[in-house]
């Protein structure tokens, strides 16, 4: 048995937050160790079970009735067929050569030498050695990644056959801001964040509002990139401004930092459960984001202002900020933010 453990480090990329693929995660665990136990033929097994499976996860994800007692070969013919693998067509042919050749002899090599082909006589040695056999397992480890990441990236909702909830944090994160956790009546009252009871009680509306979510950032990048293009070409026509003169009131120099920093000392208890340099810090991202991030006209887009919250809110519950006070506080530093460093739509 090998002393370092074998780790798909492709296949543990793509498919670490699809904690709903099992099975999926199962086959992965038994190439590995059959890596590690420096066993030729279980290695030759298990890498032809993991491509099978990635295979049929992309297959079900994608078609409503599918086919999947299919032998290896015809199994992926169908992968080809819902999915392509460059957007290039003459580079998606020669990676279609190239896979088809792979999975042609990643299954011969199993069939012919595998653990679980053909018995033999007591006496016969597989020719397959481990150098070989861990061969076989990078090559698939390659391949198998790159068609799920594929899959994902571009796995359409409003056309897959199933969604994932881990593939949507962004969507997920902006649901809970919006919406109230959902307390589930049992012996010990239990509260569950509201995208995951909408995701696992109604999923055809959480499909929808998630269809909704993706039009409305589409729409609100277009229109940032059409504001920034018009804004970039009235630049050169600006006159310059002419500063007014300032008045008694208006000479007293206010640091925006230090007052959103003030703000989150709501009261003593708030005060309690962050440090100064913390309030600075968190001051700081506000002006931040404001500038570089938030977008176009920020403080009047509510979109954009969830998504605010949202970074405002992970921030706060990073530095255990008292948590009965979060949502004030975050209240206060938009305001503050809006005051400072708004973002003005160029018409």
């Amino acid at each position: 048995m090998s002393d370092t453990a074998f780790i798909l480090q492709s296949c543990t990329r793509a498919i670490s937050g699809a904690e709903e693929a099992v099975h999926l995660l199962e086959q992965k665990s038994r190439l590995e160790q059959a890596v590690s136990s420096s066993d030729p033929a279980l290695t030759l097994d298990t890498s032809k079970s993991l491509l099978e499976s990635i295979f049929k996860t992309i297959i079900s994800d994608r078609v409503a009735d599918p086919e999947l007692g299919q032998d290896f070969g015809p199994l992926y013919k169908n992968v080809r067929d819902v999915l392509a693998l460059n957007q290039d067509a003459q580079a998606n042919e020669i990676l279609k050569k190239l896979t088809n050749a792979i999975v042609h002899n990643v299954g011969e090599l199993r069939n012919k030498y595998g653990a679980a082909s053909h018995g033999d006589d007591g006496c016969y040695e597989n020719p397959i050695q481990m150098p070989e056999a861990e061969m076989i397992a990078h090559i698939v480890d390659g391949m198998g990644s790159f068609l799920f990441r594929r899959h994902k990236d571009l796995n359409d909702p409003e056309l897959a056959q199933r969604i994932f909830y881990s593939d949507y944090s962004g969507f997920n994160d902006w649901l809970d801001s919006q919406n109230d956790p959902i307390e589930i009546p049992v012996e010990e009252a239990k509260e569950i964040p509201f995208s995951i009871f909408l995701f696992t009680y109604d999923v055809d509306t959480y499909r929808a509002m998630l269809l909704q979510y993706m039009q409305s950032e589409q729409e609100d990048a277009q229109l940032e990139e059409s504001e920034e293009a018009i804004q970039s070409e009235l630049e050169p026509e600006l006159e310059p401004e002419l500063e007014p003169e300032l008045t008694q009131e208006q000479e007293v120099q206010v640091d925006p930092i230090q007052d959103i920093a003030g703000v989150l000392v709501i009261n003593e208890e708030a005060g309690h459960s962050i440090t100064d340099e913390e309030c600075i810090e968190l001051a700081e991202f506000v002006r931040d984001y404001a500038i570089n991030k938030a977008g176009l006209d920020w403080q009047n887009r509510q979109p954009l202002i969830a998504k605010f919250r949202i970074q405002l809110k992970r921030r706060l519950i990073k530095v255990t900020y008292s948590e009965a006070f979060i949502d004030h506080a975050i209240d206060l530093m938009i305001e503050k933010a809006a005051l400072y460093f708004p973002s003005e739509c160029q018409g």
